[in-house]
């Protein structure tokens, strides 16, 4: 199990990545253990996400049955947080990084609970037609921008490689979450 002392080591390596610290992948615990332990970050993610999906489920026009629905979002929950992680470990392979794996998928996970606090909010309100369009529609925009960004920037320090691999390990975990939001679209019609 996860101790506090962990945790907050977690969520200041965090801070200081929002602060472009390459020194701050320091702060995660770069092992198996902590790469398992740093699913927690799901965990913690977990009601921002559930409230966005009973968002959704209350602005759909013909929802599906609310059990459906929350099964196959549970799924598709749960398949985001390992099919990422799943890929990058035969993709390090690839590129000769496999002593860096542990570090950088610790940090890219506690920086997955970093982008849940920060966006689903917005992103909660969006849904809700709470926010106008216009701003959240700016919103949007930015969250992505701001997620390229230092995502690249955690895959270029985590795993020591150029700013253009970094760009296209990122690439490649926005168009896995693409497909699997497909599959739970087609899902759910």
């Amino acid at each position: 199990m996860i101790d506090a002392k962990e945790v907050a080591g977690a969520l200041y390596g965090l801070w200081r990545l929002v602060r472009w610290d390459e020194k701050a992948l320091g702060f995660f615990n770069a092992t198996e253990d902590g790469f398992w332990r740093s699913f927690m970050a799901a965990v913690f993610v977990a009601p921002l996400q559930a409230t966005y999906q009973v968002s959704v489920y209350l602005t759909m026009d013909e929802p599906p049955s609310a059990c459906r629905m929350a099964a196959i979002e549970s799924i598709e929950y749960v398949i985001l947080w390992t099919l990422y992680p799943l890929v990058m470990f035969y993709i390090v392979k690839l590129l000769d990084r496999e002593t860096e794996f542990f570090g950088y998928a610790v940090a890219y996970n506690w920086f997955q609970l970093g982008v849940g606090f920060v966006a689903m909010p917005v992103v909660i309100l969006s849904q809700l037609q709470v926010l106008p369009l216009a701003i959240s529609g700016f919103f949007d925009s930015m969250i992505f921008v701001a997620y390229v960004t230092y995502a690249a920037f955690i895959a270029r320090a985590g795993l020591k490689v150029s700013i253009g691999t970094g760009i296209g390990i990122v690439v490649i975990d926005i168009l896995l979450t693409l497909m699997v939001g497909q599959v739970t679209l087609r899902m759910l019609s």
